[in-house]
């Protein structure tokens, strides 16, 4: 496959690509917005959604949440100083290893708060030797990471969720089931949280490499919370029946990256693994796809602690190209940044992958 040659746009890698006047000016109003970094405009754009409920009482249609998450900030947080280190959290399974490298790379590179920890997660395999890996190269390429990355430590999921979690994991869904997984990892991301030692832990989805600079916490507890355009009523009714929490803004915060407190988080889950397993059960979905553990915090961060949030634009882009963002980062020697230069963050999501093209 010869490589595509990477544009001022990035938009090679997008889904949908078009090289029309319409997209360029699109793009040219993005550039303009993340220039801005305006706080003013992002509450601006924020009352459409509460003048939009007079007349539309369920959510606002597409357009319009594009519209407001893109015109929140970039970086809110970008003038304070003196501010306190946070932990790295990193969820992984061996099929984002190949991406894994660039991932480390970029959050350290853009994350302005001092990461004093990283943390890899990932399953320990049947024996109890090591990660559930099916290749034997893939252990190799984990030493390499960790090797490189002197600041981090690699945990098991079973060691974070502990015996009386997995019990119930294995009560419902038997050792191994794959319908275990999106329950599996919101546990995983949420008991991570309460366990660390950190006044802030960024959570990171192992397939989003972060592309532009951002503080996420500021040392009186003031945090970035971004929004994003989706919009989940599953998991917003689920915040609601569990917590008690109504939205103040239809607008989403399931993005693939989140700065969660541990002391926020522990409120959330007053009796740690006790008040997890509630949570979860609670669900009115066999297989929890109610259940959203980003929705969950912003929603319950933004109600309980409002004066401690900073909205920022998530401005993701999402790539089934990860083959040809490799290729050009290989072969071109620019920075992710460089190929995608009008978003905060890329995602590539495994299910989504397609070989691309030129």
């Amino acid at each position: 496959m010869s490589p595509a040659k990477p544009t001022k746009t990035g938009g090679i890698y997008g889904a949908r690509y078009s090289d029309s006047p319409r997209e360029k000016l699109l793009h040219a109003v993005r550039r303009l917005l993340r220039r801005s970094n305006s706080r003013a405009l992002g509450l601006v754009t924020r009352q459409i959604d509460t003048v939009g409920s007079w007349f539309r009482p369920k959510y606002l249609p597409l357009p319009m949440r594009a519209l407001i998450s893109v015109c929140q900030p970039i970086d809110p947080l970008k003038r304070n100083r003196n501010l306190p280190a946070i932990e790295l959290v990193i969820p992984f399974v061996e099929k984002d290893l190949a991406a894994l490298p660039a991932v480390l790379a970029n959050a350290k590179k853009h994350v302005r708060n001092p990461i004093g920890l990283v943390t890899l997660i990932t399953p320990r395999n049947a024996e109890g030797t090591g990660p559930r890996f099916s290749n034997p190269q893939s252990s190799l390429i984990l030493e390499e990471i960790l090797f490189n990355n002197a600041d981090a430590r690699l945990r098991f999921d079973q060691d974070l969720l502990g015996p009386q979690i997995l019990e119930h994991l294995n009560q419902r869904f038997g050792a191994g089931d794959r319908n275990a997984g999106w329950v599996n990892q919101q546990l995983i991301k949420l008991s991570a949280v309460m366990d660390s030692e950190y006044p802030g832990a960024l959570i990171l989805d192992s397939d989003t490499i972060l592309l532009s600079p951002k503080t996420w916490l500021r040392s009186d507890g003031t945090q970035l919370l971004q929004v994003a355009n989706e919009y989940h009523v599953d998991f917003m009714r689920h915040v609601e029946k569990f917590f008690g929490v109504p939205k103040r803004y239809r607008l989403s915060f399931v993005t693939h990256h989140q700065l969660m407190q541990p002391e926020v988080v522990r409120r959330m889950f007053p009796q740690g693994a006790q008040s997890l397993i509630e949570w979860w059960e609670s669900s009115t979905d066999s297989m929890g796809r109610d259940l959203g553990d980003y929705e969950a915090y912003g929603s319950f961060l933004a109600h309980h602690y409002p004066k401690r949030v900073a909205y920022g634009s998530f401005s993701n882009l999402f790539s089934p190209a990860w083959e040809q963002f490799s290729y050009d980062l290989e072969h071109t020697g620019a920075e992710p940044e460089d190929l995608v230069p009008d978003y905060c963050s890329i995602s590539f999501h495994s299910w989504a992958q397609v070989p691309r093209k030129s």
